[in-house]
């Protein structure tokens, strides 16, 4: 009776590989329509094992195209449009037991001009190792780091690119991350936090612009005051001009 137990479940798990290793990776339309609209793509091939989402937009902001390959543990996507690459996995197992989304081992550079028209003083973004784990409300877990290069103008109003790098973190549930100028710390330091609805905060200081300022003064401040900034980071990259 085991034996004929053991044939049938064997049938049966023969059966479901075969079936799931053809599943087309078409059938996540239904998925990206319902929880991602933003998303758009000219077409989908391959399965669910390894496919392709051709010419993929976010909000009318072209990408490019898609690729994915799947093990049982995990799925690695790549995406390289000559100005943006991103590469890393989501843990499959971690996804489906937690029921959120598991990033793990996540890499970016962003060097075009049409993703940082929002924000010139930024001439590049890149992101390294990143690992999150989040769902639609908040963050978890996150580590991390990213860079980005910020240009800007001189005492003679040459211009100066400095580097800047943030540590990534998790906070009641809300993303957060301490920026910092290198080598010199003292040009611009920080941090920032974004909750589940993309709202941030952002809390920044120069000690270099202080003490300049110092110099012109009677009375030299004591220490570097904060400027805070808010707002909705959606709205910020996608709203109206």
């Amino acid at each position: 009776m085991k034996y004929f137990i053991f044939i049938i479940l064997s049938s049966l798990f023969i059966t479901l590989f075969v079936v799931t290793i053809n599943l087309p990776l078409s059938v996540i339309k239904p998925l990206l329509s319902e929880n991602f609209p933003e998303i758009t793509y000219s077409k989908i091939e391959g399965t669910v094992w390894s496919g392709e989402i051709s010419d993929l937009s976010f909000a009318n902001e072209y990408l490019g195209d898609l690729k994915t390959e799947t093990d049982l543990r995990s799925l690695e996507f790549y995406l390289n449009d000559n100005e943006v690459l991103v590469e890393g996995k989501l843990n499959l197992i971690g996804t489906l037991i937690e029921r959120r989304i598991n990033l793990r081992e996540v890499n970016f550079e962003i060097g075009s001009r049409r993703f940082l028209q929002r924000i010139p003083s930024i001439s590049s973004f890149s992101g390294n190792n990143i690992n999150m784990t989040f769902d639609i409300d908040g963050c978890y877990e996150a580590s991390g780091n990213l860079f980005a290069d910020l240009d800007r103008r001189g005492l003679l109003n040459q211009a100066v690119t400095t580097e800047m790098e943030v540590i990534l973190g998790c906070k009641d549930k809300k993303l957060i991350g301490d920026f910092y100028s290198t080598p010199n710390q003292d040009i611009l330091k920080g941090n920032f936090n974004v909750d589940n609805e993309l709202n941030y905060v952002l809390v920044a200081n120069s000690a270099m612009v202080i003490s300049k300022i110092s110099k012109l003064i009677t009375k030299p401040l004591s220490r570097a005051p904060d400027v805070k900034i808010k707002g909705n980071l959606y709205s910020f990259f996608y709203g109206d001009n």
